[in-house]
């Protein structure tokens, strides 16, 4: 069941709010993920929705670390996070 985010929230980090990954609950656990599946997109899970997104950024920041060319997920947001809105006409 997905979880509902405020992304607009103070609380929240800037790589969440520009992602917006999807939240949801399964079970006991909260998972949290940018992409097509859990297998190659970017995944985190918790105990709780701060948790699943806190061990998801730490997973973002790897896997941006070590991007290569060919990961579609990691250059989408490498791209998105780089975008500036002065870079909007």
């Amino acid at each position: 069941m997905q979880v509902p985010v405020d992304f607009e929230s103070r609380d929240l980090s800037r790589r969440i709010k520009e992602l917006r990954p999807v939240v949801w609950r399964e079970g006991t656990d909260f998972c949290c993920l940018l992409g097509p599946d859990p297998q190659e997109g970017i995944f985190g899970c918790g105990n709780t929705a701060e948790a699943a997104m806190k061990d998801w950024e730490t997973h973002l920041r790897e896997r941006i670390e070590n991007a290569s060319i060919t990961d579609e997920v990691a250059q989408y947001a490498i791209d998105t996070l780089n975008i500036s809105k002065d870079d909007v006409w």
